[in-house]
């Protein structure tokens, strides 16, 4: 009976461990975030090379001109994992939300702030351009937007 149970134990182990939740994975206990895939709409930097570069220049314009504009920006980690950063003008306030659930070697949260503006750097320490968030109602968050 009881290498009946062990066996039994042991196959349950086996199945278990064999499942591989597609396009999922693991970020807390009981909690799950999908796999994400680009749209069309997004613009992608995959280490410096900007997909959709005219939709940001667009929002940008937007941003300066007083036009409310929403905008996603996916960058992905050396490990190719994705950070989604949304971004949404309502006319006066920037309000930002980056999302790294996904990033597996990252801290994986959703972190939310207010800024008044965004700015473009030229020739800057680490690279050429960047654009980052200024005047922001956090000073412990990643000002960082978009940098080729």
């Amino acid at each position: 009976m009881r290498k009946s149970i062990m066996a039994g134990l042991f196959l349950l182990f086996c199945v278990g461990g064999c499942e591989e939740p597609e396009d999922q994975m693991e970020t807390e206990v009981g909690k799950q975030v999908g796999a994400y895939k680009p749209v069309e709409t997004d613009v992608v930097n995959t280490h410096g090379n900007i997909e959709n570069m005219e939709r940001f220049e667009r929002f940008y314009k937007n941003v300066g001109d007083d036009v409310e504009d929403r905008i996603r920006i996916v960058t992905y980690t050396e490990e190719g994992d994705p950070i989604l950063h949304d971004l949404e003008y309502d006319g006066n306030v920037l309000h930002s939300v980056r999302d790294s659930l996904r990033d597996t070697f990252g801290r994986g949260e959703i972190v939310e702030m207010s800024c008044e503006n965004i700015e473009y750097i030229k020739n800057g320490k680490m690279v050429v351009n960047m654009y980052k968030l200024a005047d922001c109602d956090r000073k412990d968050a990643d000002e960082n937007v978009l940098w080729y």
